[in-house]
């Protein structure tokens, strides 16, 4: 999934756990949510070596609730970091269901305490590489698909909530 995705998903998490609205709280809930595709930016210092292979190190539970929980640590303590470990896991979920088409297909779910790959791809990928093979019209239509199915909606319930949030002074000054 890419962060269209993730973000709204992200989005959905802090609406619906987090108790204090405020930027800084948003913030961390798209941070946590986009995460583990931390390996993007492995693969730009590190190239294409262990470290710079997508969802090898950073796609796993452990990964996931230890970075989840060292973000939560930044705001008080409450439902919004159990909110912000949700959302570090709706990020698995997520990428567990797209069609992997890159070996090794699928994510290490439970690395570095199993290697076994799990993946039930019935979600489209994004095609990867290449500028000219990311600015297709297959991956401009996924990321359509993804908008329309994890980020519309939630504008579409709370757009309104959000604005007002947006609009609020407080919500940018705590």
């Amino acid at each position: 999934m890419t962060p269209i995705a993730h973000s709204g998903v992200a989005l959905l998490g802090w609406e619906l756990a987090s108790s204090r609205k405020n930027y800084r709280t948003l913030v961390l809930f798209i941070l946590v949510g986009n995460f583990p595709d931390v390996d993007f930016l492995l693969y730009l210092f590190f190239g294409r070596n262990r470290f710079g292979v997508h969802q090898y190190f950073t796609h796993n539970l452990f990964f996931v609730l230890v970075g989840a929980a060292l973000f939560s640590l930044l705001i008080p303590a409450g439902r919004d970091r159990a909110g912000l470990i949700l959302v570090g896991l709706s990020h698995l979920a997520l990428d567990i269901v797209v069609i992997d088409p890159i070996h090794p297909i699928g994510i290490r779910l439970l690395y570095p305490f199993s290697g076994q790959v799990y993946n039930f791809g019935v979600f489209p990928y994004l095609s990867r590489g290449s500028l000219t093979r990311m600015l297709t019209l297959r991956n401009g239509l996924v990321m359509i698909l993804e908008a329309l199915i994890f980020l519309v909606p939630v504008l579409i319930i709370w757009g309104k909530k959000f604005s007002g949030y947006l609009a609020r002074r407080s919500f940018w000054m705590s």
